[in-house]
């Protein structure tokens, strides 16, 4: 440690000579990819990329020897009992082999509870979790100027091109245009770029010359970009976040009123000045149709839980069915009837039941969020990663209470985060982290890095 930490340049080069294994750059690729999921044909392309790449990474990952070793804990039991709860569920309710119910199963069952183990196993060194940083920065920046370009102009630029065809042309969205990125819907544009503000915040600290300058630009990007969406969910999720991390680090709670007075003084002065971002800004504080949708889908739930209470009505089915359950309120009007429960955890009980929803509780409690509570203070590195953690709840928790959270890519790093900040508490005897050493003394002589 003392010759470590005597070094002149004690970090630099063992990580660069560290090897990276081909399933991490699969991994890397899935995640860029993602963010089209479903979208391929646009491009020509007659497969859904994304879900090859990522099955290649997940068997290129079997396949390495080397990889570290889980450590058995009971909540792996509870995951695979939830997917078998709910695949029982859509066999039942004949959406198993429907492509509503199969994918709803995949991508918000499956997918997000093999990330949370793929997060632990694949990036496991420092080199690795700085690459996937170094992905979610340019992710961010991208997404934050495609939105300027979609509300502010100039169109011509927005890529793909499907985006601007879809605003123009699909009737669900006439006179309410937003930036929707490539998902096609503000809230998972929104969410993501959080996520994506949040891992540029990080790569501040961890970076130095053009990352950092690069990290810098992409912060007030996705800021621009979430506003832009014309989402509350994202909104909150955005400014809790960022609360929540200055409040826990005291290198930034000083800065935090300043800031905040400023990127409300900038704000403001932008709607003012911007009319596009003035009219979408305003209709949507003054809109109360989404509030409306979720108390007759919260209603419509409770009613369909009090009759089926143990079994649910079926994974997949209240799309479909809810109707039978809305009833006229004296105090407000029925909006859209099929539409998803705009909450997940009510959304889980209705569907598969008491049991279900209860397995769904225990997974999230005992799995990626149980890192909430047991911050990992080896290094700052590793400690920044749990601050991580905290905002990507904070953006996670306000779409999965108020929304039916479907969207694939913002799920998948939420739980990718957590296995990754989690790693200490999953893996049996892991394989030595590059560079830990050198982070440790410079950890040893400033504590102040680690949050202490």
């Amino acid at each position: 440690m003392t010759e470590v930490a005597t070094a002149p340049t004690p970090t630099a080069r063992p990580v660069r000579s560290e090897p990276v294994p081909l399933y991490v750059w699969s991994m890397l690729a899935y995640l860029v990819a993602n963010m089209f999921s479903g979208q391929w044909g646009e491009f020509g392309i007659p497969v859904p990329l994304d879900r090859v790449i990522l099955l290649g990474t997940l068997t290129l990952l079997v396949l390495e020897p080397a990889r570290d070793r889980l450590r058995w804990r009971p909540v792996y039991g509870a995951m695979i009992f939830t997917v078998l709860w709910t695949a029982w569920s859509a066999l039942t309710a004949n959406t198993l082999l429907t492509a509503q119910g199969f994918y709803a199963l995949l991508d918000r069952i499956i997918v997000p509870f093999v990330m949370l183990l793929v997060g632990a196993l694949v990036f496991t060194t420092r080199r690795r979790r700085d690459l996937l940083l170094k992905t979610l920065v340019p992710m961010g920046l991208y997404l934050g100027v495609a939105s300027f370009f979609t509300i502010v102009g100039p169109r011509q630029l927005v890529f793909p091109r499907y985006i601007i065809t879809f605003l123009d042309t699909n009737p669900l969205v006439a006179g309410d245009s937003r930036a929707v990125g490539p998902f096609l819907t503000g809230e998972a544009n929104g969410f993501t770029m959080n996520l994506c503000m949040f891992a540029a915040g990080f790569a501040v600290y961890r970076f130095r010359g053009a990352w950092r300058w690069l990290a810098l630009v992409t912060i007030p990007a996705c800021m621009v970009g979430v506003v832009l969406t014309a989402t509350r969910s994202a909104w909150a999720g955005a400014l809790l976040g960022i609360l929540a991390v200055a409040l826990l680090v005291p290198t930034l709670r000083r800065w935090l009123v300043p800031a905040g007075a400023a990127v409300a003084v900038m704000g403001t002065a932008a709607v003012v000045a911007i009319p596009a971002v003035y009219e979408l800004v305003t209709s949507r504080f003054s809109t109360s149709r989404s509030l409306y949708d979720r108390a007759n889908t919260y209603e419509a739930g409770w009613r369909a839980l009090d009759q089926h209470p143990l079994f649910g009505v079926g994974w997949s089915t209240f799309i479909d069915h809810g109707v039978e359950w809305v009833r006229q309120s004296p105090v407000y009007p029925i909006t859209t009837v099929t539409i998803e429960i705009h909450n997940v955890f009510l959304s889980r009980a209705v569907e598969t039941g008491l049991i279900g929803g209860l397995l769904w509780v225990i997974v999230c409690a005992a799995g990626p969020f149980v890192v909430l509570v047991r911050p990992d203070r080896r290094t700052s590195e590793h400690y920044g990663w749990w601050l991580f953690v905290v905002m990507a709840f904070i953006a996670w928790l306000v779409p999965t209470m108020t929304s039916p959270n479907p969207f694939p890519l913002p799920n998948t790093l939420v739980w990718l985060v957590a296995g990754i900040a989690g790693r200490h508490l999953m893996i049996k005897h892991p394989v030595r982290d590059a560079g830990a050493l050198a982070e440790r003394a410079n950890d040893a002589a400033d504590p102040a890095r680690t949050g202490r």
